[in-house]
Order: structure tokens, then sequence, then C-alpha cells
């Protein structure tokens, strides 16, 4: 028997492993892994990575699986390593395409009896409750934050503060930029770290299942409630309820979250006792709050509600070195999980990860090294591997609002920092690089603060010394 539900499907695919790329089609799609139809048969590499996108409004997600199974046209794929993001979008995304009376049990494939409203398969005794809190989980691998930039710093000093008052916590950044690992931090260091962590997306619920899903509903509330289910207030009973992308809320369920966080209590969809709840509301969005505010589509008591605390996450492309480091721990984290003989990045690779604008944030980091671990055909992972193009400068415009004088500043700072990184920090070939004398380097290493990528601080610059 299938350990999770499956459902059939017809989703395009692409399959990418040892420099070879391969497409297909999703014919049964689960919460643990994929059966592919190839459009020609083809040898799969033992572990791929999948680009697809589970439904046509959705953007498309990158996972890495290994080969279960190996036929003429069709291979089974096992996930790897699914991040709780990627499992929340495949789950909404099976029980959404489940049908509502099943012919066929989605783990053995057995005949279903279409009379009678059934719990279990009468073949495998598979649960068929497929209500939300009734989904199996994966076990998602320990994500731990990593950043050294300044921003990120107070962040973790805030994430300490925080969790050890009782406070809701708002948290605004770019999609991508790691707000739900934020929040489950604050939860794992508050006194609800023991406590269940649930969180919902607010904007990929519909809008008339969405207060179910929050508060529940009592049996015969509406068409189709057979049953009183538990919203997700009271699954997080004793620990924490991450609203993520708050902003998509409904102006009608704003009034009614607003009137739940006044006093924690709160009644079913079609129930009239009131009952209490005792968990933290952390929320996040990367919509811009005050703006909708002032276009009336959020309510202004509720942000305040909301934001006690402010954590504002930065994009990676202001994170200073941030993205080569991380880069670094992911390559080695997937290198040791895929056996893969892969020692570091190339000099362009490495030029490529800095200088890319990242508008994915982390989670686009996160697919470009798994995908260069899987690409790669030596021990050095290439742009190619990371699917990143050739070098180029960041898709900004080059004056965005600077004078002369500040852009070339920035080049300076840039070009400096670029050649003491190449050189390991040390100024001595880093002049001979950039053809300039060594008091010269030393003058700018000080103007522009760039102490920490040399090896030994700059002692002495009185006299000049001329690069050999």
């Amino acid at each position: 028997m299938r350990e999770f539900p499956r459902t059939v499907t017809n989703i395009p695919v692409t399959l990418e492993g040892s420099g070879a790329s391969y497409r297909g089609t999703i014919a049964n799609l689960a919460l643990g892994g994929v059966m592919v139809r190839l459009s020609s048969p083809k040898l799969v590499p033992a572990v791929s990575n999948l680009r697809f996108a589970p439904a046509p409004q959705r953007q498309p997600i990158e996972v890495l699986a290994r080969v279960l199974r190996l036929d003429r046209d069709t291979v089974s794929l096992a996930f790897m390593d699914l991040d709780h993001h990627t499992k929340s979008i495949l789950a909404d995304n099976i029980i959404s395409s489940l049908p509502r009376f099943l012919e066929e049990c989605p783990y053995c494939g057995g005949k279903i009896s279409p009379s009678g409203k059934k719990q279990q398969c009468p073949k495998c005794q598979g649960s068929l409750d497929f209500s939300k809190d009734k989904v199996p989980n994966l076990e998602v691998e320990g994500q731990e934050m990593i950043g050294v930039c300044n921003a990120m710093r107070q962040i973790f000093h805030l994430i300490r503060k925080v969790a050890a008052a009782d406070v809701p916590v708002l948290i605004t950044g770019a999609p991508g930029t790691g707000k739900e690992m934020v929040a489950r931090a604050i939860h794992e260091r508050s006194r609800r770290g023991d406590g269940p962590f649930v969180a919902i997306n607010c904007g990929a619920i519909p809008r008339e299942l969405l207060e179910s899903e929050l508060f529940g509903h009592e049996k015969g509330a509406f068409t189709g409630a057979h049953r009183t289910t538990r919203g997700i207030v009271e699954q997080a009973e004793g620990g924490t309820l991450f609203l993520d992308e708050i902003g998509e809320l409904p102006l009608e369920l704003q009034v009614k979250l607003l009137r739940f966080l006044q006093e924690f209590s709160f009644s079913r969809v079609g129930g009239r006792k009131t009952q209490r709840a005792d968990l933290r509301i952390i929320s996040a969005t990367n919509c811009d709050l005050q703006e909708m505010i002032a276009a009336g589509r959020f309510r202004e008591d509720l942000y305040y509600r909301l934001d006690v605390v402010n954590i504002a996450i930065p994009p990676l492309k202001d994170r200073e070195d941030d993205a080569l480091i991380i880069a670094n721990v992911l390559l080695k984290r997937y290198a040791s999980k895929l056996s893969a003989d892969v020692r570091g990045f190339g000099s362009q690779a490495t030029m490529a990860i800095q200088t890319y604008p990242w508008p994915g944030n982390i989670r686009e980091l996160v697919n470009r090294i798994r995908r260069g671990v899987v690409m790669a055909e030596g021990p050095w992972i290439t742009v190619k591997d990371l699917g990143l193009g050739a070098v180029s400068e960041r898709s900004v415009g080059l004056m965005n609002g600077k004078s002369l004088k500040e852009a070339k500043a920035e080049f300076e700072a840039r070009l400096l920092t670029e050649a003491l990184k190449l050189h390991q920090g040390k100024a001595h070939p880093a002049c001979r690089a950039l053809k300039i004398s060594r008091s010269l380097m030393y003058q700018l290493i000080q103007k522009y603060d760039l102490k920490r990528y040399t090896v030994t601080p700059p002692a002495n610059t009185s006299s000049e010394h001329k690069p050999h």
C-alpha cells in the first residue's frame, strides 16, 4: 500500500541530472513522489531535479527525487527533500483535485463502492478523510537560518528577544526571503516550543472555505459538511498559529479575525458554542499593508493588532556576502546527501552567485544549488550547472538615482572586494591584478571599510610600494 494518497494528473515536467535534461508528463502525483510518463524512453539518472507547475496558476517548483522504478516509458520517483512551502502547495493541489466521491482508493487502487460515505478503504484500510488536518505529514528536514550581514544579525537578536514575549509578530519581506523560517525560529525558542506550529497560507485557500479552515465547522453547517471538523485555531492550541500572506485575507474575514484576537474566543461555522483558544499569532506578508489600508483593502485596527513587533527581512541581493555563504553551506549539504563528488563552485559560478539579483531570494538560491549539484559533471559547479547564464551586471538600471561620484565609489568598492575574494584576502596579489600600488590599495580598503575581506588588516600605509 502507498504511504501517501495520489491523484491522477497530466502535468508537464522536466527532469535534469548528470548534465542531461528529459521531458515528460506526471501521470500520478502524491506527497511522497510522482510517476512520470517520459516523452521518449531514456535512461534517467538515479537522482533528478524535477521542475513542474502543480497548477496552471502556480509558479514552477523544483524538487529533488530519486528513481524507485524505471519501466519502458515510465519512471517512478520519490521526493527527497520537500520543504514546508512546497509540501503545502502539493497538499493543496492533491486535495483540491480528488473527486468528491471516490471510485478508486488513492492508496491501493482498489475499487470503492459509490454508495455510502466511507472513512476507510475496505481493502487496505487507508483513511479516506482528506481534510487538511488528516493529510499525512512528511518529515521536513531541519533548516537553520544562515546570515552574517548586519541586517540578519539584528534579526537574529530580535528573534531571541521576542521569543520570550508572548506578543503578536508581523514578519514582512519579499517572497522566498524566509518568513516562515523566522516564525518557526520564534516558536521554537518560546515557551510554546513544545506545542504545535500550525501554518496556513491565506492566499492559497478559496475565500468561501477560509473561515471554515480557520475556525472549523459543525456538521450540516453547509452543503458537504458531513461531520464536525476542527479548524486550525483549535489545532494550534497551546502553540503558534502562523498566518502566511495575511494581506490576502478577505475583508469580511479580517473582521472575524480581529474579533478573535480581542478575546481569543470563536465559534465554529454553523455553531453557537463559544470556545476559547490559547495560542500565539505570528503573521507574514509580502504586501505593503500601509498602502492596502490607504486603499481600503486592509483594516487599520487589525494591522495594529498584528503589528505589535515587526520583523522586516531584507531581500537576498541586499545581504552582502550571505548568498555565497549560504550557497557553500547548501552545496555541502546536497553533495553529502546525494553522495556527489562536488568540491565547490568554479570562479565564474562564484561571481555569478555574488552578482545575480536573486529575484526569488533564498528559495531560488536553494533550487539553483540543488540543481547545480545534480547537473555537475565534474568536481566544480559551473554557471551552466546553476542555470544562471553568463555572468552579467545586476539587472537594475546603472544610474538608479545615483550620482556619478556615488556610482564610481560603488564600482571601486565592488571591484576591490571581488579582487580580494579572488585572491583569498591577500592584498599583494590583488594589487597586481588591479595594477595599482599597495599603498593605494590600503587607502581604498580603509576608505570602503573592506578589512573583513583581507587576511590581515593593513598595518602601515606610509610608504609607497610598487606592485611587482
